[in-house]
């Protein structure tokens, strides 16, 4: 039988999900057997879980958080927005069907069957199941249909903390409200309250404290400071529209990233931010890098019309021409070829539209999505290299190229036994592949960044940092939580 936690919050990108992969981390590092858990996530970047299903990165973070195999039961209903107020809708890890609003919230009780099944197959295998809420809790206009926050704690009868972000402003009228609106039968589950993302001196909020605790009955665990070196994978693609560039601008290597307007899985570009700097394009912008990634998308035919639309063929080409690097991953890869085939409209209203021709390949879309966990021998320039990723797609691609990977596990790009593509033009190299996570193998990202390297006379480099990072990141943000949070109300009470 399992203890339950849930972390839920006063609104959005308060800090629930890192908090929950620290209180993961806490738990797993005592030597307990966890999981984590969000019954409802809404996020275009997914995983692939051990059942060979879908779910949301957070809960893929948690799991190494947990140091446990990610699974589907970890994130039963995950939702993935096409536009159009329409969002498929991921049970178990498999796609069920698509569905708006109105929809969705009329089938509330199928899915919360679902919910209570993963919830009960937890509460057999683990110790503790550490649970996240989503967006806040008390959406006074939402809250008899929601099946992601306290309705989910009253089911199996959670400690609750509150995670209220500081850097907003406005922390105690928010937390008061958030308290004062919710239905008796949930408040009471609240056993603390944490503020987050604080910078400065904590003794000026002391009278706020005292006086918040006065009002609720509520105590205040702790106040978790902001740390702006913390790393961990994106969960929301809301992260990265106002970005224009990160990574380490010291490096001597700069990668180009077409932001895609249906841009998915870019925690694709994750391993790449320590040996390299990372700048986001837009279609009208000119490549100024050594290497270009065509990231995955939601909608690789809209992106494939935007992208002839800004002549971004011409501008690739010449880019190959100058000795470049080019790189697709899966709708980035659909867009290299010469078409695009979706007859029945299932990605989007515009139907089969043509590609960039940088490949001799068409895609045909609507097939039965593919959802795998991948490996397979990568060939390139007479170096082969055993290689693992993850398989998101709804497209099967027709190559009349030379193959990047002879796939061991998957599905690559038709069930034929090999993935993606791989070109050489003059100097310049241009590559494709379905599998997400390429750049997670370090002797892959290594060769590729040591290509540019090379050119430019800069010493070669050969280690796993961001591995490294993931596994850094998550103890010492467990650090930050265990000495500035007080846990026992919540472990032991």
């Amino acid at each position: 039988m399992a203890e339950f936690i849930m972390v839920v919050g006063t609104s959005s990108n308060s800090g629930k999900t890192t908090i929950t992969a620290g209180l993961c981390r806490i738990l797993a590092n005592k030597g307990y057997k966890v999981a984590p858990f969000k019954s409802q996530n809404m996020s275009l970047n997914s995983r692939v879980a051990k059942e060979d299903g879908e779910i949301a990165i957070a809960q893929y973070t948690q799991s190494l958080a947990c140091r446990v195999e990610p699974s589907v039961h970890f994130n039963p209903i995950l939702l993935k927005p096409k536009g159009n107020f329409t969002s498929q809708v991921i049970v178990h890890g498999k796609p069920y069907k698509d569905m708006n609003y109105n929809e969705y919230r009329k089938n509330k009780d199928f899915f919360l069957k679902k919910i209570k099944e993963s919830l009960e197959i937890l509460n057999r295998e683990y110790d503790y199941v550490v649970m996240e809420g989503a967006g806040s809790c008390c959406e006074i206009n939402l809250l008899k249909d929601d099946i992601a926050n306290l309705r989910i704690a009253e089911m199996v009868n959670a400690k609750a903390i509150l995670v209220a972000d500081i850097d907003r402003g406005g922390v105690f009228a928010s937390i008061y409200g958030t308290i004062k609106l919710l239905p008796e039968k949930w408040r009471k589950l609240i056993k603390g309250i944490v503020i987050n993302k604080f910078r400065g001196n904590v003794d000026v909020l002391k009278e706020g404290i005292e006086k918040i605790e006065e009002l609720t009955g509520i105590p205040v665990l702790g106040i978790v400071p902001y740390d702006e070196n913390l790393v961990l994978p994106e969960e929301d693609s809301q992260s990265i529209q106002k970005m224009r560039e990160f990574g380490n601008i010291k490096s001597g290597v700069e990668i180009d990233v077409v932001k895609f307007s249906k841009i998915s899985n870019f925690t694709d570009l994750d391993p790449l931010r320590y040996d390299a700097h990372i700048k986001f394009l837009d279609f009208k912008d000119d490549i100024t890098g050594d290497i270009l990634v065509l990231p995955g998308t939601r909608s690789s035919t809209k992106e494939a019309m935007y992208l002839r639309k800004y002549n971004f063929e011409e501008k690739i080409l010449d880019f190959l021409k100058e000795g470049g690097v080019v790189i697709g991953i899966c709708g980035g890869y659909q867009v290299l070829g010469e078409k695009l085939i979706d007859r029945e409209r299932k990605e989007s209203e515009i139907g089969d539209v043509d590609g960039l021709s940088i490949f001799n390949a068409k895609t045909y879309l609507g097939n039965e999505k593919v959802i795998k966990n991948s490996r397979g021998v990568l060939s390139i320039e007479g170096k082969n290299f055993n290689v693992f990723g993850y398989e998101i797609h709804e497209g099967i691609t027709h190559s009349r190229e030379k193959p990047l990977i002879k796939v061991e596990r998957g599905f690559g790009n038709r069930g034929d036994g090999f993935d993606g593509a791989i070109k050489r033009f003059g100097d310049g190299i241009v590559i494709g592949t379905y599998f997400h996570g390429i750049f997670e193998n370090y002797m892959f990202r290594n060769y590729i960044i040591n290509i540019i390297r090379k050119k430019k006379g800069l010493e070669e480099i050969n280690h796993d940092s961001y591995k490294d990072s993931i596994e850094r990141n998550l103890n010492y943000f467990a650090e930050i939580v265990e000495k500035n949070v007080n846990l026992n109300p919540i472990f032991e009470g």
